[in-house]
């Protein structure tokens, strides 16, 4: 009997792949169970093993390495501005990878956030949201955290000089923590000669992987989740990943799957059954899409949440182009599955749509709903996959945004692309630099009065 699903070593992670392999790929395979080509399997993961152990991929030795997670570092910061019992909120400021995992996690672990500070992500250069943003804090109660790896991100830089100048150059030193390279960047620069408090992201970590280092640990130890839970449930999937069989490793077959859907299925939705993971499908929309989408090849990821999206895009999913593969995720205990009442009675007639739910609860339509989804796709040839948390805390978390990035990593190697490098956004930020550069010379020839700009203006 072929094994179509398997949980995740110890951890609390389920995979079913069974309604993707039993789907043909519309490329000349039957619509029979595939075999993963355990000869390229072995291949890629020896390849991506090599790159981990010359020191090239920091993520995956982040949940077993100190050095690279900082999760001391983070968790003893974190201690010590909490005892200082001064702060309300904290404005994170970050853009993609260095603002997107802690925003998903914490939307996630919302309940089992114990220290009362209110988290404020300000990400896009917005200058309506910014200013909406602060006119309802107080600049002495309020906590800035700004993230950026390289230390030259122009979106978060332009809103720490916004941050700074509004709490005031006495605060800038107490009210501030700068996570950055570290050693280099303008960002570290400033925050050595300033003398601010600083994280540091190991320099072997890309953004969109950085969710095991300051840039989510901090944020979780600051908001009272367990930094620790979160990095064992990372650590229970790193291990599987070195023990399993390469024929039996579900994320390898899965990527193998996910590949060879590929020419007709480019489109991958991440469709969570649960509002409190809404913001993990944005996380895994950039971590996909970043990682895959070069050298001509790609997925296109989408977001979406059940059962919400059964009202909008089902239909699409079942009767539209064959073009997608969906992803559903799933959490199987909650503290409070919430019972639904009866219907108060009226001495009138029975309402059938009442009666149906009499006896359920909130948590169980909800996983009908989703097998129901699940089953209207795939009666139609529409290839779908399930991973199931089997509850929804810090280790769950770890153990999921830890696999999804060694899927990445694992897929992108598989099919001979770098996941970890994102030449068109560093090609973005040079013509970012250059407008923002020309347009400071424009500028400063007005202001000339002898340069060739400023005796026209003089002249009219």
């Amino acid at each position: 009997m072929t094994v179509t699903a398997s949980r995740l070593g110890s951890s609390p992670l389920t995979v079913d792949w069974s309604n993707l392999v039993s789907v043909s790929s519309g490329s000349g395979t039957s619509a029979r169970l595939s075999g993963l080509d355990t000869h390229a399997a072995a291949e890629a993961w020896t390849k991506f093993r090599s790159r981990v152990d010359a020191g090239e991929i920091g993520f995956y030795n982040g949940p077993i390495d100190n050095a690279i997670s900082q999760a001391t570092e983070s968790q003893a910061l974190a201690n010590e501005i909490l005892r200082r019992n001064q702060f309300s909120d904290c404005i994170f400021l970050g853009i993609g990878g260095s603002s997107l995992g802690p925003i998903s996690m914490l939307a996630a672990l919302q309940d089992r956030c114990q220290n009362g500070i209110k988290f404020h992500f300000v990400e896009n250069p917005d200058a309506t949201d910014w200013t909406s943003t602060v006119s309802k804090l107080n600049p002495a109660s309020t906590l800035v955290c700004v993230v950026t790896k390289s230390g030259t991100t122009f979106e978060t830089m332009a809103l720490l000089l916004l941050s700074m100048e509004w709490l005031g150059k006495d605060r800038i030193k107490t009210n501030v923590v700068a996570i950055t390279d570290p050693k280099k960047g303008d960002l570290r620069s400033f925050a050595t000669a300033y003398g601010l408090q600083t994280l540091s992201i190991a320099p072997s970590v890309g953004g969109r992987f950085s969710i095991f280092t300051p840039v989510g640990l901090f944020a979780a130890a600051l908001a009272g989740l367990s930094v620790a839970d979160f990095i064992t449930g990372a650590k229970q999937v790193r291990d599987y990943m070195e023990k399993a069989p390469v024929d039996k490793n579900a994320l390898f077959i899965l990527g193998y799957e996910l590949l060879r859907h590929q020419q007709k299925r480019p489109i991958h939705v991440c469709m969570p059954y649960s509002t409190r993971l809404r913001f993990v499908g944005n996380w895994f929309v950039q971590l996909w899409a970043e990682s895959l989408g070069k050298d001509g090849k790609g997925f296109t990821p989408l977001a979406a949440v059940g059962a919400n999206d059964q009202h909008s895009i089902l239909q699409l999913l079942r009767d539209g182009p064959d073009d997608k593969v969906t992803l559903f995720l799933g959490v199987d205990k909650v503290p409070s599955e919430v019972k639904i009442p009866r219907a108060p009675a009226t001495g009138l007639a029975s309402y059938p749509a009442f009666k149906i739910l009499e006896g359920h609860s909130l948590h169980e339509l909800l996983g009908v709903e989703y097998r129901a989804t699940s089953l209207v796709l795939t009666k139609q040839g529409r290839p779908n996959v399930t991973i199931q948390l089997d509850q929804l805390d810090e280790r769950a978390l770890g153990a999921l945004y830890f696999a999804f990035s060694a899927l990445t990593a694992y897929t992108g190697t598989l099919w001979n692309v770098d996941p970890f490098d994102q030449p068109g956004v560093e090609e973005a930020k040079v013509y970012i630099r250059e407008s923002l550069n020309r347009s400071s010379a424009e500028a400063a020839n007005l202001d000339d009065e002898n340069s060739p700009v400023g005796r026209l203006r003089r002249d009219r």
